[in-house]
């Protein structure tokens, strides 16, 4: 027969492994998202860039060195040729922000922090470029770096790959450029951009 002590342990042990596993079978089966608040000012400004070849834009702040903590784009893509977008930091950090390069992992981020503050600022309506907005325009022509892979037309709307968290040590500056580069008889419209600046 079994002791009162050794069947407390015994119960304690039941009652460990019954919490554990409410809690471990719902995250495995449903892959919960978590949200959280980050406070930022979300900025979205609405731009009209066509590329038909590879080409710099440049992204300059008003002088004074800002921290883009995310960065995301809308657009359309016509042609069955490649597009990739970086955000480069000008010091040989760069991030890609779009492809419509097929991904191998669709799996969504399970931890998300939601980069939006108390205001949105830019964009339609908007009647002259905002405080802490940035600046863009046409840069230097790139070369194109060849085929990348599988791609397809179509439009992507506030997209962003690699840059929706951006590292503070590296993308901290002034001056930014968005390499896009457009494989030959394909043309990407960048209609909108999306970042926040803590």
């Amino acid at each position: 027969m079994l002791s009162d002590t050794f069947k407390k342990k015994l119960y304690r042990t039941e009652i460990i492994l019954i919490i554990a596993l409410v809690i471990v079978i719902p995250l495995a089966l449903f892959h919960p998202s978590i949200t959280g608040y980050v406070p930022s000012d979300l900025f979205r400004q609405t731009l009209n860039f066509t590329l038909d070849k590879s080409q710099a834009l440049d992204l300059k702040a008003d002088g004074q060195p800002i921290y883009i903590s995310s960065l995301s784009l809308s657009g359309d893509v016509k042609g069955d040729g490649d597009v990739a977008i970086y955000l480069n930091n000008r010091l040989g950090e760069k991030v890609l922000v779009y492809t419509n390069v097929g991904q191998t992992n669709t799996r969504p981020n399970l931890i998300t922090g939601a980069a939006i503050g108390p205001k949105m600022t830019g964009g339609i309506g908007a009647d002259s470029i905002p405080d802490g907005s940035i600046l863009i325009d046409y840069g230097r022509d790139l070369p194109w770096p060849g085929d990348m892979g599988l791609s397809a037309p179509g439009s992507f709307v506030n997209t962003c790959v690699e840059s929706c968290y951006l590292n503070p040590e590296q993308f901290t500056q002034s001056e930014f450029e968005l390499q896009v580069f457009v494989e030959p008889g394909t043309t990407v419209k960048i209609t909108e951009i999306f970042y926040t600046i803590d």
